[in-house]
Parts: structure tokens; C-alpha cells; sequence
């Protein structure tokens, strides 16, 4: 066992040839498990001496929502949020196999890291939606995320109840800055910032041209580059906030695509993200008590509706136009109750 500050480290398989150099701008390709002990870890008795003790809470090997599902690449100096992570991987050789043992104090950040990596990871798809209605979370880290959940039950568990984990890492590749080609997530925060921006309006401009899933894939592209610069700030400081504020517009944009090819689960996902950060949106209560309809969520569309003419009565006519959709809802469904009845007793 080696001990660093704040973890202790046990090689589990030795890697290969020098200690890489590791300076900014060096990128480390690895795969992780995190492990946590299944009883409170008593100071005096340290973790569990074997895996039995533990339970898998995320891994990059597990697909969402489980974990990352693939190997993540981390490049130093960028200011990841979990430094110990990149303190653990200085100690590696490549294609070594190790376990660090991480103290409480090193962890704080590590349940929203890991819920950032997950939904940059998510499936957007109808399918997808129609057999999985959890708990509302994006690729971003908002506060709601902080106050109501991850909407990962292991996330969200060792929230209530934090413990000292165990990262089991093995490092992939290691390559210096000037042997490999930058992702546009490398691109310095104001460039970052700026091709934001630059996203928004080239989906704006497929908008215009009904190239809606194009859209899409932009508007989703300009909320990464937004995600990691979230992973920088502190949530809830005035940078944070204002970074924050810049998703609204492209969830906003997201809604009324996914409304336009019928996509009412992520029309509904979409415009709820809007509505956690500017409550009284008129245009994401319109577009989600429209997908709530379309996904026969009929309660829930009539709050939105209520919601919608009390903030703005000017929009009557389009209220009353969705409330005539409930009700022809509802008529539909009671006559297939109807129907189902008279067959059971014929």
C-alpha cells in the first residue's frame, strides 16, 4: 500500500515502461469502478479488506444509467472538478490496474460529477422514454439537481448518506498535447463560450429549414460545451448562474423541435428544464402541457394550462384550445373504457 494525501493507493496490476509525464495539456484515457463500503467505514477499522464489502456504484464499464459506458478521457489542467481523480492517476503507469481508498473530504464534488458524465451519456430517444419516466435530469448541473436529487438512486443515496469510496482505475493511453488532436470540449472557456453561441444559431437556421433532428444535434452540442464549463464554477455563485441562464434558450429551442417530429416524452423533459430555471416561461408551460397531452398526462397538462392563464390571460384562445384536446381525451378514453366493458360481458 502507498499512502498520498487524502487516499491510499494498492497496485492491483503494474502497468508498463516510465512513469508518463504528467504537465497540463497531457490527456489520460482510463476506465473506472467506484466502489462503495456497504456499512459505515469506522476510522479505527479502515475500509473492507476484500470486494464483498462493497457495493458498485458507477463505473465506465456500466451503460447509463448505471454509469459512463465508455472510458473517459481527462486532460490535466483543465480544472476537472474532481482533482483527486487526477491526483490518483500522477501514481499510474500505463495499462496499470490500481485501487485508491478516498477519504470524505476529497468526495464532495464526486455525486454530481458522476450525475454530469451520465447524462452527457443519456439516451434521447422516444423508446427510451416510453419505459423509463424518472426523475427530470440533463447534461447540466443545476440546482435543482442539488436540492431535489441526481435522479440516480446510488447518487442520491450517497448524498443522504456520504462515505469514503474506492476508485479502482486503469489507465488506458497517455498522450502529451502535441500528440493528439483537440476535442472541441479543449477549447479554451471564452472559444467554448463563444461556439455556444455559434451552436444555438446554426440550429436555429436548420429550425428554419424543418431540419428539426438536425437542430437537435446542435442545440444538444451547445448544452456539452455549456456542461463543462458548469463543471468549473461553483453552483449557485453568480458565474454559475449566468452560465445557467444560457441553457434556457437551447432547452427552450429543444422543446418545440422534439414537439414538431412527436417526441412528447423529450418535448415534455425539455421544457420542465426550462420551467426549473425560469418558472413562470410562458412558452415551456404552452409546450408542456401540449406534450402532457400527446402522452395522455391529462392532470398535469390542466396545471400547466391553469398555470399558463393565470400568469397570461392574453393567451386565452390558445388555452381553451388545448383544454378542448383534454377533453376530446378524455371522451376517447372513456369510450374505449366503454368499449372493453361491453366485450367483458357479452
Amino acid at each position: 500500500m502507498q499512502s498520498r494525501p487524502n487516499c491510499m493507493k494498492k497496485v492491483l496490476h503494474a502497468g508498463t515502461g516510465q512513469l508518463p509525464e504528467y504537465r497540463d495539456g497531457t490527456r489520460a484515457l482510463f476506465d473506472y469502478e467506484v466502489l462503495k463500503p456497504i456499512e459505515p467505514v469506522k476510522p479505527e477499522v479502515g475500509m473492507p479488506p476484500d470486494r464483498d464489502g462493497f457495493v458498485s456504484i458507477d463505473s465506465t464499464r456500466k451503460k447509463w444509467p448505471h454509469g459512463y459506458g465508455k472510458p473517459l478521457e481527462l486532460v490535466f489542467g483543465k480544472k476537472f472538478q474532481l482533482p483527486i481523480v487526477e491526483t490518483c492517476l500522477k501514481s499510474m503507469h500505463v495499462n496499470e490496474v490500481s485501487q485508491f481508498d478516498i477519504e470524505l473530504s476529497e468526495l464532495s464534488p464526486y455525486p454530481i460529477v458522476s450525475k454530469k458524465l451520465r447524462d452527457i451519456v443519456k439516451p434521447h430517444s422516444e423508446d427510451h422514454h416510453k419505459h423509463h419516466q424518472g426523475p427530470v435530469c440533463s447534461a447540466h448541473m443545476c440546482a435543482a439537481a442539488l436540492s431535489g436529487g441526481t435522479g440516480y438512486e446510488e447518487l442520491d443515496e450517497l448524498m443522504r448518506d456520504p462515505r469514503p469510496l474506492r476508485f479502482i482505475l486503469h489507465l488506458l493511453k497517455v498522450e502529451q498535447e502535441n500528440e493528439y488532436e483537440f476535442d472541441s470540449w479543449q477549447l479554451n472557456d471564452q472559444q467554448k463560450l463563444l461556439s455556444t453561441e455559434q451552436l444555438r444559431l446554426e440550429g436555429n437556421n436548420l429550425y428554419a429549414q424543418k431540419q428539426y433532428n438536425e437542430a437537435i444535434d446542435k442545440y444538444r452540442q451547445a448544452l456539452s460545451r455549456l456542461d463543462n464549463l458548469l463543471l468549473k464554477e461553483k453552483p449557485g455563485d453568480p458565474e454559475w448562474k449566468d452560465l445557467d441562464d444560457k441553457n434556457i434558450p437551447l432547452y427552450s429551442n429543444l422543446s418545440q423541435c422534439y414537439l414538431n417530429i412527436g417526441n412528447f416524452y423529450e418535448a415534455e423533459e425539455t421544457s420542465t428544464e426550462v420551467l426549473q430555471r425560469d418558472d413562470n416561461n410562458e412558452k415551456a408551460l404552452y409546450r408542456r402541457a401540449k406534450a402532457r397531452i400527446g402522452v395522455w398526462k391529462l392532470d398535469e397538462a390542466e396545471s400547466d394550462l391553469l398555470r399558463l392563464e393565470e400568469l397570461y390571460p392574453d393567451k386565452k384562445d390558445l388555452i381553451t384550445a388545448e383544454r378542448q384536446r383534454i377533453a376530446d381525451k378524455r371522451a376517447q378514453g372513456n369510450q374505449v373504457t366503454k368499449n372493453v366493458y361491453s366485450k367483458m360481458f357479452k
